[in-house]
């Protein structure tokens, strides 16, 4: 509790502050680049290029300047701002929004999606010095972005090619958390109307270093290679990109009996574009794009536990290839003033392939072990079509969208045991939609009200496939049906040369969750429908300059989360395992000495205090609330070298996050950027 009124009461104070002066109207939108930009594009948001101050929905986008002030340890570093976004560690980054489990957020790379069908979440698969920006959309945002964005999404836009012929960037550095590294390299260009880009990064990480000692094993490492080039002819620009992604990671459990490790996870994507501007009078814009990809996963649980006077050891390994195929047109039309409107198609095939073992054992042996084997291949095919519409009048701008889904599933082919088994299908079609205004109160403030609607298509685990780990079997379940989301939400935007402020308040009524219900069998359970959850809550991102000798400015990003979750026999509970309160509280400023300039951020960051309870009222898992002191920083060594620094957990407070292992302790990055 103590943590939650240090928080709140300490973001109330800054917005007290910011407020004081802003009484009065100002002449002109101020774009101020001291500030958080919201004079930022985004076109995750609303699939039309719009600045971040006129989108009805919440949005955040994150460009290259900030980026680059972030030593590139991790996206989990580059995100931990945003409110409302956590970022789960446990062997692989995963984003959570508004509560909602990774599962239920759609991360894109390039406006492309990231398919995982596993039951763990999509992770990201992608170095942060890939990075060119990102958009980040929090609530239910599926008529535009598709299928997974119940919570929101995640764009990740990559770079492409330099400013001049040539450019050579080169970085390494050190990462303290885990007594680990990070390097890369790349060459890029623009050689007439050829855009080129060849990049390689790869990391080492130890085990994570704690107030309370290394947690081993905890390490990972990647490798990611990108090559793009483009080409330029007019109005018409056609691209190719290539991925070549490789992880390996090491969970820590906390218990020497049971072990998890990814030993390998690796990616394989290649894709196309063209993007055409001005075409027509009335066309502004055509895009087309298609990929594939192919992400190998290879995952090995070993536990051991009691039963009865004996102990049995369950050792399960899988091996997945999932293949991924799509393809996106879409177009941004104008065939009057005032009006905009964007259509498109997607389609996406994706392929899972999958060959589990399970062997268990009694120790000491009293029997033979027991082994099962599972093969499987299953589709999902997936056709969308997409509309939005946006219409100014006076000050007032309205978006309306919807899209039209049409999805099938199929089990081609269930081997257990060496037996076939019969085939299986499943399908949904689906109409969405979403409308936001936007009203502007004068050049520099507005309101906004959005509804949105998402949509989360079961995944082949659960629909098809059976899983053995961790002591006990999950059975995938052919009738599921997709888990569905309303949002609502209101909001205001400043945008003054002394302030800037985005606030949202929201509620969110989600159904037909999908969880594990047991079967009666010992350690047996099966996927259903039978989860409900409310959510509601705000956010707020401030940063104020009162005009302080050294241009320090105070800044807050503050989250407020309610999630009251409906299990299927009744019990209703708001321990959901989502922290009510998360944020991060701080001064930055810009710096000058002498030939020197660089940029200084100090900050608390933490959350309050969470519990997570299972359908019988029983806590499942809980942690304390934390705060932790930082400080980050970077320093323009010459006009071609650059220094980023951080030095995380100044207390070296002691504490874990719900869903994650032990934060690390007192630590120190350095990174150190030369480009020629």
């Amino acid at each position: 509790m103590t943590n939650r009124f240090h928080l709140a009461s300490a973001s109330a104070a800054l917005l007290a502050v910011a407020l004081g002066p802003a009484t009065s109207w100002a002449q002109d939108h101020t774009d101020d680049d001291t500030l958080i930009p919201l004079d930022a594009i985004t076109v995750t948001a609303s699939g039309l290029p719009t600045e971040v101050f006129d989108s009805p929905a919440s949005v955040t986008v994150i460009d290259q300047e900030e980026i680059s002030q972030v030593p590139p340890s991790s996206v989990a570093r580059i995100l931990g701002e945003v409110p409302g976004v956590r970022v789960t560690e446990s062997g692989i980054e995963r984003i959570r929004i508004r509560g909602e489990s990774s599962q239920r957020v759609a991360i894109l790379i390039d406006g492309q999606r990231v398919s995982d069908h596993t039951t763990y979440g999509t992770p990201i698969l992608i170095s942060p010095t890939e990075i060119e920006r990102i958009e980040v959309v929090r609530g239910p945002s599926s008529v535009v972005s598709g299928n997974r964005a119940i919570g929101g999404v995640v764009n990740i836009i990559t770079k492409r090619g330099a400013d001049k012929p040539v450019e050579v960037t080169a970085s390494a550095g050190y990462l303290g958390a885990n007594d680990g590294y990070r390097a890369s390299a790349s060459i890029a260009g623009t050689v007439e109307n050829f855009d080129y880009r060849l990049s390689f990064s790869k990391s080492d990480l130890g085990d994570r270093e704690t107030p309370n000692g290394p947690l081993v094993p905890s390490g990972s490492a990647d490798r990611d290679i990108h090559a793009f080039i483009g080409y330029r002819m007019g109005n018409h620009y056609i691209g190719l990109r290539a991925q070549d992604y490789d992880l390996s990671a090491d969970v820590y459990t906390g218990d020497p009996a049971f072990n998890i490790s990814l030993p390998k996870r690796d990616l394989r994507k290649y894709s196309a574009f063209y993007e055409g501007t001005d075409l027509t009078p009335w066309m502004s814009m055509l895009k087309v794009d298609a990929y594939t990809q192919t992400v190998d996963r290879q995952f090995r649980n070993d536990i051991t536990f009691p039963t009865g006077p004996f102990s049995m050891n369950v050792l399960s390994t899988s091996d997945d290839e999932q293949t991924t195929g799509g393809f996106r047109a879409m177009a941004n039309l104008e065939f009057a003033p005032g009006h905009r409107s964007v259509v498109g198609l997607e389609f996406e095939d994706d392929r899972l392939i999958s060959d589990k073992t399970s062997t268990s054992s009694f120790i000491p042996p009293i029997a033979p072990p027991s082994v099962s084997a599972l093969t499987s291949d299953a589709t999902i095919r997936t056709a969308s079509l997409f509309a939005q519409h946006e219409a100014t009048f006076g000050n007032l701008t309205a978006t309306a969208g919807l899209r039209y889904y049409d999805v099938k599933s199929q089990l081609d082919s269930y081997v257990i045991d060496g037996v076939a088994q019969p085939g299986q299908t499943n399908s949904d079609d689906r109409l969405l939609g979403s409308l936001g205004l936007v009203y502007a109160l004068s050049p520099d403030t507005v309101l906004r009200a959005n509804i949105s609607q998402g949509y989360t298509y079961p995944s082949l685990s659960q629909l098809f496939l059976t899983s053995t780990g961790g002591g006990g079997t999950v059975i995938g379940n052919p009738n599921l049906l997709p888990e569905t989301a309303t949002n609502y939400e209101v909001g205001l935007r400043i945008d003054r040369s002394n302030l800037v402020l985005d606030a949202a308040l929201f509620y969110t009524q989600s159904k037909n969750y999908i969880a594990t219900i047991g079967t009666g069998v010992p350690r047996q359970s099966q996927y259903q429908n039978v989860n409900s959850a409310d959510s509601w809550g705000m956010e707020l991102a401030a940063e104020f300059d009162p005009g302080w000798t050294g241009g320090i400015r105070p800044y807050v990003s503050l989250a407020n989360v309610t999630r009251e979750f409906a299990f299927a026999n009744g019990y209703t509970t708001r321990d959901s395992g989502a922290p009510e309160w998360t944020g991060t509280l701080g001064l930055r400023s810009d710096w000058a000495t002498g030939s020197y300039t660089g940029t200084l951020d100090l900050f608390v960051q933490g959350e309050t205090a969470v519990t997570q309870r299972d359908d019988t009222g029983t806590v499942v898992d809980q942690a304390g609330g934390w705060a932790t002191l930082n400080l980050r920083g970077s320093v323009d060594l010459s006009e071609n070298v650059a220094l980023t620094f951080e030095a995380g957990n100044l207390t070296n407070r002691s504490y874990r996050a719900i869903d994650q292992i032990e934060a690390a302790g007192r630590n120190l990055s350095l990174f150190v950027t030369a480009t020629f």
